[in-house]
């Protein structure tokens, strides 16, 4: 159980670090066409974790409330502990029946990483271009008005500083370029790792399922046995008892002596 939370931990660590690694690199409109994809990805992937992180608190819940039970000598019903552990081995089950479209889910990610990757050396072209364009007209900036060339320069040279500054973004982006597809493949890997675990866990928790069913049938098989044989040997001996009891109330309770008891 400690290996999948620390799996679980890992993957969410190592597959937003690429990503987080362009936002914050890059500006915010550069993957808006991308966003609603992002956005639903971050959604579905959000909703598997929260399921597997909730999975993994029942059942240390149900651990813990075995454990005290144990402790205080207080009886612990079967069918209970059967109810949560079936809960979670449903829960395990139909994610690995969802094995493929998480998968797909969470690569989108990588193949966002990957589109800009792609995108590089038009965007410097292109941005290079607008520098230009931007320089030229503050050279030849030209107004009767003072005010009016003083603020169209300002604004024309603040407009070139922030072209700068994401040719700049760009080029750090495109240095980094290894260490993000180094950062992928290790991404990959424990998606791989992520997914096995889950298969796993839906097999484990469906035979520790079976197993506990079977222990509790054969409970009942065998309560004849192991319950109701002593149960019926206590009762034949306090019927026995009350026979006696009844026998002095019956003295007690009739002849011409008793006549007028109320």
């Amino acid at each position: 159980m400690k290996r999948c939370i620390i799996i679980i931990i890992t993957l969410l660590l190592l597959s937003m670090t690429a990503c987080a690694q362009v936002s914050n690199l890059l500006p915010k409109g550069l993957a808006s066409n991308t966003q609603a994809t992002v956005e639903q990805v971050e959604a579905d992937s959000n909703t598997v974790f929260a399921e597997i992180q909730k999975n993994i608190d029942m059942v240390a819940a149900l651990k813990a409330k075995v454990e005290q039970a144990r402790i205080d000598g207080t009886p612990l019903s079967l069918d209970s502990v059967i109810a949560d552990i079936k809960t979670v081995s449903d829960a395990y089950n139909e994610l690995s029946a969802k094995h493929d479209s998480i998968r797909a889910g969470l690569l989108k990610k990588i193949a966002n990483v990957e589109q800009m990757q792609s995108r590089v050396d038009t965007e410097i072209s292109t941005l290079k271009e607008r520098e230009a364009d931007y320089t030229t007209q503050l050279r030849q900036v030209s107004d009767p008005s003072p005010d009016i060339v003083a603020s169209r320069k300002q604004a024309l040279a603040q407009a070139i500083s922030y072209v700068q500054q994401q040719e700049a973004l760009w080029m750090q982006f495109n240095g980094i370029e290894a260490d993000i597809i180094a950062e992928l493949d290790s991404v990959q890997k424990t998606l791989d790792s992520f997914l096995s675990v889950i298969d796993s866990s839906a097999i484990l928790f469906s035979e520790g399922l079976s197993l506990l069913v079977l222990q509790r049938d054969l409970n009942n098989a065998l309560s004849l046995f192991t319950q109701d044989t002593p149960r019926m040997e206590q009762l034949t001996q306090d019927m026995t008892r009350s026979w006696q009891q009844l026998d002095y109330l019956v003295n007690q309770l009739t002849g011409v002596a008793s006549i007028g008891i109320k």
